[in-house]
């Protein structure tokens, strides 16, 4: 009888043994190697380049005695523009998107004086500007930018045609939504607003024009 109750409690310590064992090496985390973990997929990483129609309303502060029937006065116009833009982004993670992107556009707007009159106009203009995202849903993504933007002005009808062409330069700051249509075609809608600062005017007075943006574009994201 003592020799079967040894052997009775010999089995339980061997099988109460097993089961803590089992036990411990289930809490035990898991060993994680370089060869078993991959970044997850970005699909906002890499280039894009597109094409973009813009609405642009103008303002500009001119102070111009020999032209203007006061010397100074804010004129504003309403144009539009046709360009191009290009870019590269980089997730960092989930919430992080990190980018560049610049544009160059062809404007067509025309600065009034005494109602009728032409005074001028933005001719093209271009930018550069830093981006950063936040994907509010897989294939969108809302982004800030600031970044600096050239426009060249000609006034050479306020002048009768002599020649007051200037270029300008001043920060521009934006916001905007990208949607990845599909996994290459991309589409856009942002705004800016741009202020490039007081000009000397070949020939006499200053300029101090400024403008807000809204674009439309639609890009092939390689």
């Amino acid at each position: 009888m003592r020799k079967e109750f040894k052997l009775l409690a010999a089995a339980a310590v061997v099988a109460l043994g097993s089961i803590g064992a089992a036990q411990a090496q289930s809490m035990m985390a898991p060993v994680v190697t370089s060869g078993m973990y991959q970044p997850s997929y970005s699909a906002w990483d890499g280039f894009y380049v597109g094409a973009q129609g813009s609405l642009v309303a103008m303002k500009s502060h001119e102070i111009d005695p020999a032209v203007l029937v006061l010397g100074e006065e804010l004129l504003g116009d309403i144009g539009g523009s046709a360009g191009v833009f290009a870019g590269y982004r980089y997730q960092l993670n989930d919430w992080l998107v990190l980018g560049i992107d610049g544009e160059v556009n062809n404007v067509a707007t025309q600065f009034e004086y005494n109602g009728r009159q032409n005074y001028g106009a933005l001719k093209w203009d271009a930018a550069v500007r830093a981006t950063l995202g936040y994907p509010v849903a897989p294939n969108v993504l809302a982004y800030g930018t600031v970044g600096y933007s050239w426009g060249h002005f000609d006034l050479s009808p306020s002048r009768g045609g002599a020649s007051t062409e200037f270029t300008a330069g001043g920060i521009q700051l934006g916001l905007g939504v990208d949607m990845l249509v599909t996994e290459n075609l991309m589409a856009r809608l942002n705004a800016t607003w741009t202020h490039y600062g007081v000009n000397d005017v070949p020939g006499g007075g200053t300029s101090e024009p400024s403008n807000s943006v809204v674009r439309a574009g639609l890009a092939w994201k390689f």
